[in-house]
């Protein structure tokens, strides 16, 4: 069993230096006021990848940061080059809020067009959201280095693991 995780929704919780009790990740802007289809508004009218990057370096800026408490091994998302963390919270209708933090701007942005995907949606709507898809019309993986697009999909199955 992942140590950073318990075995109910409402009990999730993640490691950290000092023991502490997930934090409660609802409050993001990502899956209440940036949605899905926000993010593919705002990719796709942007013209050449320049400003396709530019646009996800700056909504990468709005994923609310990691402390360094969260920043522990368990948490740390493996298969990405970049440091990257996962922790997240559920609440009571079992709706999953991710945390997710990394040392490299891009992937941060990346991270950001994911939580927007995912944030605030069961497991089973996680499930039943087709991210390949998602990414395939936001052009990405066909952009990204590969190791870059593996570091994603390591990123997108740290979420469907969660």
């Amino acid at each position: 069993m992942n140590n950073r995780l318990t075995l109910s929704c409402q009990a999730a919780s993640l490691v950290s230096n000092t023991g502490m009790i997930m934090t409660d990740f609802s409050s993001s802007p990502f899956g209440n006021e940036i949605t899905s289809t926000d993010v593919m508004t705002l990719l796709t009218a942007q013209a050449g990848w320049q400003n396709k990057y530019r646009q996800l370096i700056l909504l990468g800026k709005k994923i609310p940061a990691l402390t360094d408490d969260y920043k522990v091994a368990e948490n740390q998302i493996k298969g990405c080059e970049s440091q990257a963390w996962i922790v997240f919270s559920c609440d009571n209708d079992g709706r999953l809020w991710f945390g997710l933090d990394s040392d490299a701007r891009i992937v941060k942005g990346l991270m950001a067009t994911l939580l927007a995907a995912v944030n605030g949606k069961t497991r089973v709507e996680i499930a039943a959201f087709d991210i390949d898809g998602y990414f395939t019309q936001l052009g990405f993986m066909q952009q990204l280095s590969p190791s870059r697009g593996n570091g994603l999909k390591a990123v997108i199955a740290a979420i469907q693991a969660a």
